[in-house]
């Protein structure tokens, strides 16, 4: 099965730079904001240039410290949004590895292929046309029954940021035993969470967004913001998440702490990052 076409490396425009008088923002080259989507696509349209910045240069750093991810590894990111996680990887991976992505939200899907695509042809992103009550709610697939569209022991490396953020246990299960079939052996998972045991009540995480008080469907192992919206922002028991790790045929290798929870101690991106081996 042909993923991946041959790594083009980035290059200017024909033409050159654009003159400074034209550039969408003085502060990035045409390339650069080119390579930037309207913030209209942005998961939160009024998050500063840092925050968005951040998605990109923190996985490229997550991925070959926690995921082992070398410059010829294949990839697949589940959740794969406009593209905000693997542009960090354009100068980094080289044939014969390369990336592909899926995200249910087909806006997301055909903005980062405009984008990234059409800059070098190792790196592909597919829709899923799967329910979700935010991002897809036309989708006619159900989550808990996804079966993702590659074969057995294909790839080095599987991540999904703020994916499992918004999926309910049925479907963080199934994405979890999916994610070990695509997988090679001895291949690394790496995925973001909010761990409920870091919770510790109201007005302690860093946004208000970030509580969860609620038990979903009176599973103490699940928290939710929004009972009627579960899926809006939940939070799994570590012993939840090792529970699905070993029954897909993972090892959870580590837990790193995120910053969303004011924890003390070590902390890392927003969410807690968990690393799987197969």
């Amino acid at each position: 099965m042909k993923i991946f076409g041959n790594h083009r490396r980035m290059g200017k425009k024909p033409g050159g730079e654009a003159p400074p008088e034209r550039k969408p923002k003085s502060w990035l080259s045409q390339e650069e904001d080119d390579l930037t989507p309207e913030r209209g696509l942005w998961q939160d349209p009024q998050e500063t240039i840092s925050h968005y910045y951040r998605w990109i240069w923190e996985y490229l750093a997550y991925l070959p410290l926690l995921g082992d991810v070398k410059r010829e590894s294949k990839i697949l990111e589940i959740g794969c949004s406009h593209g905000r996680t693997s542009r960090g990887l354009l100068h980094y991976l080289r044939s014969p590895g390369g990336y592909c992505g899926f995200d249910v939200d087909p806006a997301q899907v055909a903005e980062a292929t405009k984008r990234i695509t059409s800059r070098s042809a190792g790196f592909r992103y597919i829709h899923a046309d799967v329910f979700h009550r935010q991002y897809n709610p036309s989708g006619t697939i159900a989550a808990k029954d996804y079966v993702f569209p590659f074969e057995d022991a294909f790839f080095d490396c599987v991540f999904a940021a703020s994916v499992f953020t918004h999926l309910l246990p049925e479907e963080t299960e199934r994405y979890f035993r999916e994610t070990r079939r695509v997988l090679k052996a001895g291949g690394k998972a790496l995925f973001s969470f909010f761990i409920r045991d870091f919770y510790q009540g109201p007005g302690t995480t860093i946004s208000p967004r970030y509580e969860f008080d609620r038990d979903y469907k009176d599973d103490p192992d699940v928290g939710v913001k929004f009972p009627e919206y579960p899926d809006a922002v939940i939070a799994y028991r570590e012993s939840r998440i090792r529970e699905y790790a070993q029954s897909a045929g993972f090892v959870v290798r580590r837990i790193v702490p995120g910053l969303w929870s004011n924890s003390p101690g070590l902390a890392v991106n927003e969410q807690d990052l968990v690393v799987l081996a197969g």
